[in-house]
């Protein structure tokens, strides 16, 4: 069986090393897993502008999809995702007929390769991992708008350029997803909320239950997190703040309640928070990140992470919008103790009271609260622990994995 995978990264193997695992690592882990498939001849095709080369390693052929754009296209992208769009697909048909793969393996629905299901005969499966039409959705929090960021520019011009050109950029993506659901027939994904998404964006599609793959360095460590002193700093952890919707305002806030109460804490959140987004939210809410005691880490490795995850007390996640986040699934993968909104796909990871506490988006007396509770609550942090270490540890399985993938490309190259 020929399956053709259109990936969102380049991958590591073609690159020579892991750096590219902190952002897409997941499709890379997936790749170590399927490569190990017999019967499995794996095409993994990427945009590049630099690229050309064609290679094959360990039974695995990479095909850049070359692009180029002009200088007056690189303008024209950063408003519209047009330009991007007819270059891909204009170059990813080509690597089509020349494959003549049995299925497409497209990942994700935000970029412009599920668009090649309009112009092939093959079977074409999206691999869901979010969708801008939910999260345009929930773009801002409530109470901010695009002014907002306006505002923080001032007078810096080029500042305000880039604001309106990034809005434009999005809604165009958007348009650009709403055709993509319309496209393509096939699904998998792994929570109730892409489901749901199929059900209601495409009806007649058919949907495959697939679940996600870590990142090597959390699957192969034998780390794992353990019950800290109660007495001791509380140590909470966040991983990821590089839009509104990752909930950066709730974290600012909740953080403001616990250290009006007196709570002892540190709050480290591995990534970047751009810095516009940064001085909106600091300007908006009249607090400061570093004054509440968060301190936003930029980009640490996956080793680095393993070890903060271990030595922290609980991991908080305060979006406004999500599928499965990695982040989430990572910490669970330790055992950590997580509390988190219960927005979108992550009450299909989470059970409530269970492995972990959910609470409703923009809610930071609640998550608050519950920080200062579970905190405080050695015998249900044990309880979460437990529980989300194994059921992690049983749903991101290779082989529970590899199960449900080949299934769904099986049952695909059938019809």
């Amino acid at each position: 069986m020929r399956i053709l995978w259109f990936e969102t990264s380049q991958p590591a193997r073609y690159l020579g090393g892991r750096k590219q695992l902190v952002v897409r690592g997941w499709q890379d882990a997936l790749e170590e897993i399927v490569r190990q498939q017999s019967g499995i001849e794996l095409f993994v095709a990427f945009e590049s502008e630099t690229d050309h080369e064609m290679k094959s390693i360990d039974g695995v052929t990479y095909m850049p999809v070359h692009t180029h754009y002009s200088f007056f296209e690189k303008k024209k992208r950063g408003f519209s995702w047009r330009v991007n769009e007819s270059k891909v697909v204009n170059a990813c048909v080509p690597i089509v007929d020349s494959i003549k793969p049995d299925l497409i393996h497209v990942f994700g629905n935000e970029w412009p390769y599920g668009l090649i299901a309009e112009h092939v005969n093959v079977p074409v499966v999206i691999h869901i991992q979010g969708s801008i039409i939910p999260y345009d959705n929930a773009y801002f929090p409530p109470g901010y708008n695009t002014c907002d960021l306006i505002r923080t520019a001032g007078l810096n011009l080029h500042h305000q350029y880039h604001v309106i050109r990034e809005r434009c950029s999005e809604k165009s993506r958007l348009e650009m997803e709403k055709r993509i659901w319309k496209s393509v027939d096939h699904y998998m994904g792994r929570t109730c909320w892409d489901r749901a998404l199929v059900n209601v964006l495409h009806s007649t599609a058919t949907y495959h239950h697939v679940e996600e793959a870590l990142r090597p360095e959390f699957m192969e460590t034998t780390k794992r997190w353990t019950l800290k002193d109660t007495n001791r700093r509380l140590k909470i952890v966040t991983t990821g703040c590089s839009s509104f919707w990752k909930g950066v305002d709730v974290m600012l806030k909740t953080a403001h309640i616990l250290k009006t109460n007196g709570i002892d804490f540190e709050w480290n959140v591995a990534g970047s928070l751009p810095l516009k987004i940064r001085n909106t939210v600091e300007r908006k809410e009249k607090l400061k990140f570093s004054d509440n005691n968060i301190r936003i880490l930029g980009y640490i490795s996956p080793s680095e992470l393993i070890d903060l995850l271990c030595d922290c007390t609980l991991y908080v996640h305060t979006a406004y919008i999500e599928n499965s986040p990695n982040s989430i699934c990572e910490a669970q993968y330790l055992g950590v103790p997580v509390v988190s909104t219960m927005v979108g796909g992550i009450s299909t990871l989470i059970r409530n009271g269970q492995d972990g506490i959910l609470l409703p988006a923009n809610d930071p007396w609640q998550i608050a609260n519950a920080i200062m509770e579970l905190s405080k609550d050695k015998v249900l942090q044990n309880q979460f622990s437990s529980n989300t270490y194994a059921s992690a540890r049983k749903r991101h399985s290779p082989e529970n994995i590899v199960a449900q993938l080949l299934d769904c490309y099986y049952d695909l190259c059938k019809m």
